[in-house]
């Protein structure tokens, strides 16, 4: 959608000027117990209306992707709740149906999902001019959790929480907020908007920013594994990580080690992730005095690789957490530990858990 003020407001302001091309679309996420949350989903533009175009992409493409992730997302990963869409496809809907249609299923919250343009770069997001603790606290929710997800992929200019008198801010009668995510006709920007992963981040921030706000109850998936540095086609290291029997702290009958070397060599834990998602993922060591102080051990996330350092000269023997991680689905390296430190001391590999979130 334009950053342009006036060209703005006309997108929004203006209703029921096209012809309807196709019937709102429910989506019924969970049985409708009376104690589900009620999200409106919209993802803005579609149909006859294509929104900003920029850089070889349409806005009305990219916010029907990235709303139906959000909801694949929160009905994957959280219960309690009930979603409803204005549009599932690339449909022609006008703004006054997409709020009488909120208002009348009683939603508790409304999402309208949009892209930028006019010449900037990042992210901000939207109220209307008047606002109640219950808008400002869904604005706070959903402004910090979408930025921190697309950050998890590249740096993105926070632009700030605003206020304007958008129609679908001003009609609905639940708290509502309206996203722009990134500039379609800035080059840098386009791009981010055309890598898939940083689509899903973005999606997974908005997810987690609804979830937060409504006190959603995540789903227990029960998935869970072990991966040992001895379990059969489930690590490998090259020859200059030797197994010890040393240390009574290690999980199983051994452990790896190697000296540090400013030159990765990771040895690499394969996990078989079951389907996309949060992971918990922690390590387990044995902790001597004069083993590593800052081994770095590499984390395959979703959005790219992530390096965390932990102190192995203290916390063995026990499962200690790395972190949770939005993990690709697939039978791949999800771990490592590099010996890539300037730390003295060996760096240990001994074995990982994953478990879904």
């Amino acid at each position: 959608m334009s950053s342009h003020p006036i060209r703005r407001r006309a997108l929004f302001q203006v209703a029921g000027a096209a012809a309807v091309g196709a019937a709102l679309t429910p989506w019924a996420g969970v049985p409708a117990f009376a104690a589900n949350k009620k999200l409106y989903l919209d993802p803005g533009h579609g149909g006859t209306d294509s929104g900003a175009v920029g850089n070889g992409l349409q806005e009305k493409a990219l916010t029907l992707n990235i709303a139906l992730q959000i909801r694949d997302i929160l009905l994957a990963d959280y219960s309690g709740i009930d979603i409803r869409m204005s549009r599932t496809t690339d449909a022609t809907v006008s703004l006054q149906q997409r709020t009488d249609d909120a208002n009348a299923w009683g939603a508790d919250i409304f999402i309208s999902v949009h892209i930028n343009s006019g010449g900037g770069t990042g992210f901000e997001s939207y109220r209307y001019l008047t606002t109640d603790s219950a808008t400002l606290a869904l604005h706070n929710a959903m402004h910090s959790n979408a930025l921190a997800g697309m950050r998890t992929v590249a740096g993105v200019t926070d632009r700030g929480m605003k206020t304007a008198n958008f129609h679908v801010l001003r009609e609905t009668t639940m708290p509502a907020i309206l996203t722009e995510n990134m500039f379609i006709d800035t080059v840098a920007d386009a791009n981010l908007l055309k890598n898939a992963a940083f689509l899903t981040a973005d999606a997974r921030g908005h997810a987690k920013g609804i979830a937060s706000y409504l006190g959603l109850p995540p789903k227990s998936t029960g998935y869970s594994t072990i991966v040992d540095n001895a379990t059969a086609g489930r690590f490998t290291a090259s020859a200059n990580w030797a197994t010890s029997t040393y240390s009574t702290q290690r999980y199983g009958a051994d452990y790896r080690y190697a000296n540090p070397v400013l030159a990765s060599d990771a040895a690499w834990f394969k996990v078989n992730i079951p389907a996309a998602g949060n992971y918990k993922v922690e390590t387990w060591y044995p902790a001597v005095a004069g083993y590593n102080t800052a081994t770095p051990f590499v984390v395959a996330a979703a959005g790219g690789n992530q390096t965390i350092v932990v102190d192995q000269s203290t916390g063995g023997g026990a499962w200690r957490s790395l972190g949770t991680f939005a993990l690709a689905a697939g039978d791949y390296n999800v771990v490592g530990v590099s010996r890539w430190t300037s730390a003295a001391g060996y760096v240990i590999a001994d074995a990982v858990r994953v478990t879904q979130v």
